[in-house]
C-alpha cells in the first residue's frame, strides 16, 4: 500500500509541476525541490489524517451587540452556497440552520464583469472574491485586479493599513480563488505557485487550509515562509498546540484540497484557532470559506454537499459564539455564487433532497444568494432588500473607517 501511495504521490507531483508552468502577470517557473524524505513525510501525513463525522449543530440564536463600533470582521463565505442548498439543508436537518437565525438578512447579486460583457454565462469564484474584497467588478479568472489588469486594494490590505491583523481559513488549497482574492493580485487564478508566494509575502497573520504542495515542492516559497517568519505546520496536533505567542501562522494540512468535511482539523477547529490567534486590541479581519460546498455541487453529489454544509454550519456556530463574547465584532455569512442550479420540488421531504435536485450540469449560475449578518453595525448592511457583492466590500471599509475616526 505504501509503495502504491508513493507512486501515486509522484504522479500527482509531476502533474502539478506541469500545470504550474509560467503564465501571465509575471509568474515564473519554480524548480521542484521535493526530496525522498519530503515525499515520505507527505505520505505519512496522509496516512495519519483523521476523520470526524460531520453532524448538524443544534439550532441556537445568538445575541450580539449591534450599536457599537466595528473592531473585528468575520466574513464567512459558503462557496457555491445558493439559497436552495440552505433550504435543502434545513429540510434534511429538520430544523433551521444557525445562519438563518442571524439578526439581519438580504439578497446579493453575484454577476461578474465577464457576464456583463457577454464573455461568460456566470461568475467564477475569482471575480466574485475580488468583488467582495475590493468593491470592484472584474473579469472571470482575475484575482485582485480590475478589468484592465490594474491592482486594486484588497480587504486584507485595507485592514492592514488600519493596523489590524488579518486571517484566511479555507478547505481548498490556500492559494485558491477565494482566499487569494482577499489578499493578492494576479491576472490568472491558476497561477498557483506565484499566488502562494505572493500570499506568503502579503503579511497576512494567519493562513489555514490545504495545499502543502505549494510549500514542499517550491524552494522559493519555503524561503519566503522563513523570511516572513511564519510558523509552518501541517497537522491537527500542531495546530492545537499553537498560541498567539507563536506569531504569524501558516498551516497547510493536506497536499491538495481538504476535500472531506470531516478531515481534521475541521473548518470549525481552524476557525476557532484563527480567532484565538488574531484577537488583539487593534482588531482583525478574518475570512472563512466553506470551499467544498461548491466542489461537491460541481459533482452533483447531494450527500457530500450536505456534509460540507454541516462543516460550514459548525464554523458559523463557532464564529457567532465567539462574537457574542466579544462585542464590536461584525459577522457576515454569504456566498460567492450559486453552484449546481439546485431546484427543489413543492413541499419537499428529506427523501426529495437527492442528486436529482442539481439542474445546471455542475455549473455555476447567476442566481442571487443570501447574506446574513449579526453583531456590530450589522443592520446597515441589510437595509436594502437587494445589494450587489461589491457593496459588501464597500460596507466593510466604511464601518472600519468610521470606528477608527
Amino acid at each position: 500500500m505504501k509503495k502504491l501511495l508513493s507512486a501515486l504521490l509522484a504522479i500527482v507531483m509531476l502533474c502539478s509541476l506541469a500545470a504550474c508552468s509560467p503564465q501571465q502577470n509575471g509568474s515564473s517557473s519554480e524548480t521542484s525541490v521535493i526530496s525522498q524524505t519530503e515525499a515520505q513525510s507527505a505520505e505519512a501525513s496522509s496516512e495519519a489524517a483523521q476523520e470526524e463525522k460531520p453532524q448538524w449543530v443544534d439550532y441556537v440564536e445568538y445575541s450580539l451587540e449591534e450599536d457599537v463600533p466595528v473592531e473585528n470582521i468575520i466574513l464567512m463565505i459558503g462557496d457555491g452556497m445558493g439559497k436552495n442548498i440552505i433550504r435543502a439543508s434545513e429540510i434534511v436537518k429538520g430544523d433551521k440552520l444557525i445562519m438563518n437565525g442571524m439578526a439581519h438578512s438580504t439578497t446579493v447579486t453575484t454577476y461578474s464583469q465577464s457576464v456583463t460583457d457577454g464573455d461568460a454565462e456566470y461568475t467564477d469564484s475569482a471575480a466574485s472574491a475580488t468583488a467582495i474584497s475590493t468593491g470592484v467588478k472584474t473579469l472571470n479568472d482575475y484575482i485582485g485586479v480590475d478589468p484592465d489588469g490594474n491592482d486594486i486594494e484588497t480587504i486584507c490590505e485595507y485592514a492592514q493599513s488600519l493596523n489590524m491583523k488579518t486571517g484566511l481559513v479555507a478547505r481548498q488549497v490556500m492559494c485558491h480563488a477565494t482566499p487569494a482574492g482577499m489578499a493578492v493580485h494576479n491576472l490568472s487564478r491558476n497561477n498557483y505557485p506565484k499566488i502562494m508566494l505572493d500570499m506568503v509575502r502579503s503579511d497576512v497573520d494567519v493562513m489555514l487550509g490545504g495545499g502543502s504542495q505549494y510549500y514542499s515542492d517550491y524552494k522559493t516559497i519555503q524561503d519566503a515562509v522563513d523570511e516572513a517568519d511564519y510558523k509552518y505546520i501541517t497537522t491537527a496536533q500542531e495546530l492545537n498546540s499553537v498560541s498567539e505567542e507563536d506569531g504569524k501562522l501558516l498551516g497547510l494540512f493536506a497536499y491538495d484540497n481538504m476535500a472531506s468535511a470531516g478531515l481534521t482539523p475541521t473548518l470549525e477547529t481552524m476557525t476557532s484557532k484563527a480567532l484565538e490567534v488574531l484577537d488583539n486590541e487593534d482588531g482583525f479581519f478574518l475570512m472563512v470559506e466553506g470551499s467544498n460546498i461548491d466542489t461537491c455541487e460541481h459533482k452533483g453529489d447531494m450527500q457530500t454537499t450536505l456534509e460540507q454544509m454541516q462543516g460550514f454550519e459548525q464554523a458559523v456556530d463557532c464564529a457567532l459564539a465567539w462574537a457574542q463574547d466579544h462585542p464590536g465584532t461584525l459577522v457576515i455569512v454569504t456566498a460567492d455564487h450559486e453552484t449546481g442550479g439546485v431546484t427543489l420540488p413543492e413541499n419537499p421531504t428529506p427523501e426529495d433532497i437527492n442528486d436529482s435536485c442539481f439542474t445546471s450540469g455542475g455549473n455555476h449560475t447567476n442566481s442571487d444568494v443570501a447574506l446574513m449578518a449579526s453583531g456590530a453595525q450589522s443592520a446597515g448592511l441589510c437595509e436594502n432588500e437587494l445589494i450587489d457583492n461589491t457593496d459588501i466590500a464597500k460596507y466593510m471599509r466604511s464601518v472600519l473607517a468610521e470606528a477608527r475616526k
